[in-house]
């Protein structure tokens, strides 16, 4: 049976700029499932991409194939790639997704949204026929050790959230900056939980447009904030001098082009990007006046101590430990179906002949007692045939550990 492999790479193998080559948003990720389903090679497939980690859990013949394929949709050359990733087998698959849905390998230790992630990765797989029972296992397992690990640790109460870094990083620029207004663009989950902390700043107007006005609206009520269409982005941008970005994208958002006005002026201008890929243009990053900062710069304000940190993590490994025992229960288990299935097939098999050759009896005339009997005689001489034959056919120490075998399976004294 295939195990399930995991290739991926994220913040601590892989600097910003690459990661952000091999991100994939979510208008993608249907596409991606797709071809890796159809090319006969991937039996099931998961694909995670987030702002800290591109990862892709799957059943494959050939991790190889895995590797070019998916370098290859955003052509990424797979040697530099591999230089900055990783391949984990089995157990210690698991191992790592059962540590990526717990918050251990987040940027922020123990930081929640990961779950809703992968939640979120499950649903598209398996919504596009590429979850199949193997990683549906694994992962509904990888759901119940975070829930665990959330429950008997203080792993969530050592986080500082990203919501509040965010904040410091707005806070030390405001004095800097033409204005202190402030452009949220994106509603979804990650920004309902970063807008809130920002209710505590000094800030002139606030804005929150999205493709969604009524999910605009759900961020801006927490934070008294108006709303906006995205498709008015253009119009609005010169306004605010602060802009904080996370929503999901095929291309950039924000362009040169829109930013012409703030460029001859060379007015100060904060962008905050949490989004991956970076929905900013790169050609931004040349203007001294535009302040740009990503997810990774964000990170390194958070700071939760590094003796929380190793506690938190040692009493969640220990958790997770216990539930990869489980998860080798389970994948031993699911092993034998095999098997189990081809003698219930034989069996099957055996008694469907056995039952028409009665029936056919029974229509000649004969005796039903008569042929009740010889159907009994029949079955158990039949489904006991291959076993007698065999431990008889063996010899020596085969034969010794085959009628040990024989009397366990049916609960026998010998």
């Amino acid at each position: 049976m295939l195990q399930p492999l995991v290739f991926g790479l994220n913040y601590q193998t892989a600097d910003f700029e690459l990661r952000d080559r091999l991100a994939f948003a979510s208008e993608e990720v249907p596409l991606v499932l797709k071809r890796f389903i159809n090319s006969g090679i991937v039996k099931e497939v998961v694909l995670l991409s987030t702002c800290n980690r591109t990862e892709l859990y799957c059943i494959a013949n050939d991790i190889n194939f895995v590797i070019n394929a998916l370098c290859d949709m955003h052509n990424v050359c797979p040697r530099t790639i591999r230089q900055h990733s990783y391949v984990y087998q089995g157990q210690e698959c698991a191992h790592h997704l059962f540590r990526v849905i717990s918050g251990l390998e987040s940027m922020v230790l123990g930081e929640t949204e990961i779950v809703a992630q992968v939640k979120s990765a499950m649903d598209i797989a398996h919504e596009h026929s590429a979850l199949g029972s193997n990683l549906a296992g694994l992962f509904q397992m990888a759901l119940a050790v975070e829930k665990e690990v959330r429950n008997h640790t203080a792993i969530n109460n050592v986080a500082i959230s990203m919501g509040h870094a965010v904040v410091d990083y707005v806070a030390a620029y405001l004095d800097k900056l033409p204005n202190r207004n402030i452009l949220f663009i994106g509603a979804g989950q990650m920004m309902q939980q970063i807008a809130p902390h920002f209710v505590y700043l000094d800030l002139g107007d606030k804005l929150v447009i999205n493709r969604s006005v009524a999910n605009a609206g759900l961020v801006a009520a927490k934070i008294g904030a108006s709303v906006d269409s995205l498709a008015n982005l253009a119009e609005v941008i010169n306004d605010y001098a602060t802009v904080v970005i996370c929503c999901a994208n095929n291309s950039p958002l924000l362009t040169e082009a829109m930013m012409q006005q703030d460029i001859i002026q060379n007015k100060a201008k904060l962008i905050i990007d949490l989004s991956m890929p970076l929905l900013v243009e790169r050609g931004l990053k040349q203007y001294a006046n535009i302040h740009l900062f990503t997810v990774d710069d964000i990170a390194k304000l958070v700071d939760v101590g590094l003796e929380k940190r190793k506690f938190a993590a040692v009493e969640a490994e220990g958790i997770i430990a216990a539930k990869l025992e489980d998860y080798h229960s389970w994948l031993r288990k699911r092993g034998f179906a095999p098997l189990i299935r081809k003698l219930r097939e034989q069996a099957e098999s055996i008694r469907l002949e056995s039952l028409a050759a009665a029936e056919k009896q029974l229509l000649n005339g004969e005796s039903p007692s008569e042929v009740l009997k010889q159907l009994s005689v029949q079955l158990t001489n039949r489904l006991l045939h291959n076993p007698t034959v065999n431990i008889c056919a063996s010899n020596g120490h085969q034969q010794d550990d085959l009628v040990n075998l024989l009397g366990h399976l049916y609960s026998l004294e010998v």
